[in-house]
């Protein structure tokens, strides 16, 4: 194979690769965009008290989220996030815009399980992503399961 065709080649996969990725990307915004609520939260190794998740509410549109009730088990009241759902885990880098953390990224990932179901799991300010969805005691990551609030 000549040096030019292998250019073009390589050229070609890089692009339907590019494609795919924010394929990927926009399909996964759109699902994971609307109300959802807290169903269940364990933070560094402790479940989070019932009558805490019953009130926490997430409301996602597009890149952009707002916690309703307590910010701290979210990763703040409100930011933006991006996603790369081609890595696994699909991993999230939530941008803070408020609270003592305003600025900082916090690093998690997340699964969507099915169109009303998803999780994620958040390491704290400055410490690396979680591997895997869980939350063990001194780990300091919140391990959120959440479902859909249909309209």
């Amino acid at each position: 194979m000549s040096r030019h065709a292998l250019i073009v080649v390589t050229t070609g996969v890089m692009m339907v690769a590019c494609a795919s990725k924010e394929d990927a990307v926009k399909k996964d915004y759109e699902r994971l965009t609307g109300t959802w609520m807290l169903v269940s939260a364990v933070k560094d190794g402790k479940d989070v008290p019932e009558e805490e998740v019953k009130k926490t509410r997430l409301i996602t549109k597009g890149d952009k989220f707002t916690i309703l009730g307590d910010p701290a088990l979210g990763t703040s009241g409100a930011g933006t996030f991006t996603i790369d759902p081609t890595k696994n885990p699909k991993t999230v880098d939530s941008l803070q815009s408020g609270g003592p953390d305003a600025g900082k990224t916090v690093l998690g990932i997340y699964e969507i399980i099915d169109d009303n179901t998803k999780r994620a799991c958040w390491a704290p300010p400055g410490k690396e992503r979680p591997s895997e969805f869980t939350s063990k005691p001194g780990s300091g990551h919140l391990l959120q399961n959440w479902k859909r609030v249909r309209e």
